[in-house]
């Protein structure tokens, strides 16, 4: 009834809206622009309202457009106003110690300030926000609105109770959150005499002690070196004043970044001295250098940058710099990611070239090897054959035995067990393989006389094959008795052989290969005995597994399928020790032990 009583005496806009719905007050509108009406009050609307007599004639006018895109200026700070408030609230949140930014996650510790959750939530209020940064920044007309709310995240963080865990390092705005700050910021600094020096100043600002909120390093860079190229080149000779001397020098610092980017651009001499610098801390700086040399046709100076670039990327010392005639490249599957993986390929390929033009053919095979040991080091005929190509390039081909003994001690560490790897190179069975496979006449002879020896002491010592069981079972899963074992002897093989060492497919390709060449020598190879001898060894004690028997059950089923009289032994000695242990024969049954 109250609702009437104040509609009843207001304009008949009030009134239409009151009594349509938005669906009606579309269709009213649609009729009156058919038949004219808005054209002819153009006057009329324009001395109430010029924003709104612009905005109806830019819809009308152009009838694909958006209306987002001819919002009204009230229209948009509308807009605008619910974008901000969503921002600004996660903001207020920070200081709630119940709040969604005080994490409770292990309740016998203190709360602390969860940085990643404000963070998301910044990032997510900022998005739809950056699109309306253009429009509204002349209309709220608050130059520092965004770096506001940077200092009252500080301030929320100082607020929080002594309780909380300390705040030990910064929160750092996402890249888009932080794209929108630094936006709004330079808007503001629009019409002042040095743009680019007040907003470098306003940014150290925020890198002050006691401070907080940082922004994102990425959305820094990139904003700055994407200004006009005038602001660019102010900003590049205010970083060259004394007070920045301590921001450049630190490479991590987001003012090194941005001015190295400005010396590629502006001073190329300054850019290669800094790549020159810092070459050593990072080898990216190297691929600046590299391609300067090359472009002068000054190979001698390309390759002393490349060695310079694979030293730093492979963190050797610059006083003892990594050589390819020396040592091959450090082995690689636990520490280098692809991006360095890609990249030493791409040096290797760039120092052949530059050797190459330097008529230095012992320098440019030696790569063309390290490149083969790098992309295929476990495929022992392209390694073998590139150190037959590399030792044709040799005054001395001697010169290569070092390199080669490198690589063979890998591929042996790589096939024997950790526990035997203390022994000398020489008695291990894969070192005499790959001699086989290198030097057939002479070293197949002896592959098959030291696998005899060897097969012999694991059969005579069980010490020895406790050591040395892991290989054991590398070579019998290669040897050609192999596919009979699998088929006799289904559990042993998959609870003992294939578990014991595991290598890449390449090397149980190469191994396969090495022993193919060796078929008819190798069935005198009497590989079964000592695994019959003493598995038994190996067979895990259920007196120290807890209530767990799985795996006990199914080494003994291994053991009956390889040697059923110790199998028998076994279980009797099991039956008295462990006749109390239900879940261990009820776990033997399930396993297919025999004699339960």
């Amino acid at each position: 009834m109250s609702e009437n009583k104040t509609t009843a005496g207001a304009s008949p806009g009030a009134r239409l809206k009151a009594a349509l719905t938005d669906e009606q007050i579309q269709t009213l509108l649609d009729v009156a622009a058919a038949a004219g009406h808005l054209q002819a009050v153009d006057d009329r609307l324009r001395s109430d309202d010029p924003d709104l007599a612009d905005t109806v004639q830019r819809i009308l006018r152009e009838q694909d457009i958006q209306s987002e895109a001819v919002a009204s200026s009230q229209k948009i700070v509308e807009i605008w106003n619910e974008l901000w408030a969503a921002w600004t609230g996660h903001i207020a949140e920070v200081e709630d110690e119940d709040g969604p930014y005080a994490n409770h996650e292990e309740h016998w510790h203190p709360p602390y300030f969860d940085h990643r959750a404000l963070a998301d939530d910044l990032e997510a209020a900022a998005r739809p926000l950056s699109e309306w940064i253009d429009r509204a920044f002349p209309l709220v007309k608050q130059p520092d609105l965004l770096l506001e709310t940077l200092e009252e995240i500080n301030q929320n963080v100082r607020s929080l109770p002594d309780w909380f865990q300390p705040v030990d390092y910064n929160f750092i705005l996402g890249p888009c959150a932080s794209s929108c700050v630094l936006r709004w910021t330079w808007l503001g600094l629009a019409g002042e005499s040095r743009p680019g020096q007040k907003l470098v100043d306003i940014l150290c600002g925020l890198e002050g002690t006691g401070q907080h909120s940082e922004l994102d390093r990425n959305a820094c860079r990139q904003f700055l070196t994407g200004l006009p190229e005038g602001v660019c080149r102010e900003i590049h000779a205010y970083l060259l004043e004394p007070q920045f001397a301590g921001k450049l020098t630190n490479l991590r610092s987001v003012w090194h970044s941005i001015q190295h980017e400005f010396e590629s651009r502006f001073d190329p001499d300054a850019y290669l001295r800094t790549c020159e610098e810092h070459l050593e801390q990072d080898w990216h700086y190297g691929e600046p250098l590299i391609t300067e040399a090359v472009a002068r046709q000054d190979f001698r100076a390309a390759e002393r940058h490349i060695g310079r670039t694979l030293s730093s990327l492979l963190r050797w010392s610059e006083e003892d710099p990594w050589s390819p005639e020396k040592l091959l490249l450090p082995n690689s599957r636990y520490y280098r990611g692809p991006e360095e993986t890609l990249t030493i390929q791409r040096l290797l390929d760039r120092w052949e070239v530059a050797a190459t033009q330097l008529n230095n053919t012992e320098r440019a095979a030696s790569l063309r090897l390290q490149r083969t040991v790098l992309r295929c080091e476990e495929n022992w005929v392209s390694v073998l054959e590139s150190f037959r190509e590399y030792e044709r390039h040799l005054a001395k081909p001697a010169a290569s035995e070092r390199l080669f003994t490198e690589w063979r001690q890998r591929i042996t560490e790589a096939c024997t067990s950790q526990e035997s790897r203390n022994e000398g190179a020489t008695e291990t069975w894969p070192h005499r393989l790959i001699e086989a496979q290198r030097n057939p006449p002479s070293g197949q002879e002896l592959f098959i006389e030291h696998v005899d020896v060897w097969i012999e002491c694991c059969l005579d010592h069980a010490a020895f094959f406790g050591k040395n069981w892991r290989s054991l079972a590398l070579l019998t899963r290669h040897l050609p008795q192999y596919p009979e074992i699998q088929a006799t002897c289904p559990t042993f093989h998959s609870r003992v052989l294939v578990p014991a060492l595991q290598v890449s497919g390449d090397m149980e390709k190469s191994l396969r290969q090495a022993l193919g060449l060796l078929a008819e020598k190798l069935d005198r190879i009497k590989v079964r005995l000592p695994w019959e001898q003493h598995l038994h060894t190996l067979v895990p004690n259920p007196g120290g597994s807890g209530s767990y028997y799985q795996e006990s059950a199914l080494w003994m089923k291994a053991l009956f399928e390889v040697n059923p009289a110790a199998y028998a032994k076994l279980l009797g000695k099991w039956k008295t020790e462990h006749r109390r242990r239900r879940n261990l024969w009820a776990d033997m049954v399930a396993a297919g032990c025999p004699g339960i």
